[in-house]
């Protein structure tokens, strides 16, 4: 019995393939990947930093490496959740075929991760550069993160994929939900000194605890790691790709009559 299915085996190729047409012809090329979040980055560290002055205890470097750390991971799980919706919509040729869409799903989910991938070794070689000491367990629980993330996201993609084909209204919905899931979420800003209560709801989030290991690349104490919270992490994964196979398997057939 193969561990492995066939088709994936070719997710990577066909990842790789996206990566080079996305940005084919571009000045910066691949280069974009990393670019277009940075930019976002910016723009959050001129309206918190230096617009705003949003009081946090932190010096503006350290407030873009904080939002650093989260924007550029969630931006890759924000695309890869909604390119899954519109996945089939764009790939309406998979109707007459036998070809399975697993490959599709996973190719989005690798090629987000890639990009945050990259954007999480800047942060790392930032925070380094001004004197951060990174043990091996610093580097490998974001690594575990990403991990995690993109298999959540491959979950949350096999049932995004024939829901976005079948439902018309949720991508628009989605990416209404993913703002403010945005600012539900410490991604753009720091969990030091907020009141209680907000704490305590942050805990029910779990992608809190995946930006707690995440921003284990600025400092140990930025992490804030707890038992509970790595064991979310790597739960989630698992829970997301039970939901998305029971998505698939009630609704794929419908959405590839739909299309």
């Amino acid at each position: 019995m193969r561990l492995i299915p066939v088709w994936a085996r070719t997710a990577v190729p066909l990842a790789w393939a996206e990566l080079r047409q996305r940005y084919a012809g571009s000045l910066l090329g691949a280069a974009w990947a990393v670019a277009e979040p940075l930019l976002e980055v910016l723009a959050y560290v001129l309206v918190f930093g230096f617009v705003l002055r949003f009081t946090t205890g932190l010096e503006r470097w350290r407030i873009a490496l904080v939002v650093a750390s989260g924007v550029l991971p969630w931006s890759a799980l924000r695309l890869s959740l909604d390119g899954c919706a519109r996945l089939l919509a764009d790939n309406r040729w998979i109707r007459r075929s036998t070809v399975p869409f697993e490959p599709l799903v996973a190719r989005q989910a690798l090629v987000c991760a890639v990009r945050a991938l990259a954007g999480l070794v800047l942060v790392a070689l930032a925070s380094v550069a001004y004197g951060a000491r990174l043990g091996p367990a610093e580097v490998l629980l974001p690594l575990v993160a990403l991990y995690c993330q993109t298999v959540a996201a491959y979950g949350l993609g096999l049932a995004l994929a024939p829901l976005g084909a079948l439902l018309p209204d949720l991508r628009p919905g989605l990416a209404s939900a993913l703002t403010l899931l945005t600012f539900a979420s410490p991604v753009v800003y720091v969990e030091h000194g907020l009141p209680p209560s907000v704490l305590a709801a942050l805990e029910w989030n779990p992608y809190t605890h995946y930006l707690r290991l995440y921003r284990l690349l600025i400092s140990p104490e930025a992490g804030q790691v707890t038992a509970a919270g790595l064991i979310t992490v790597l739960a989630t994964p698992a829970l997301c790709l039970a939901a998305g196979s029971l998505v698939k398997r009630r609704w794929l057939s419908a959405a590839r009559d739909r299309l």
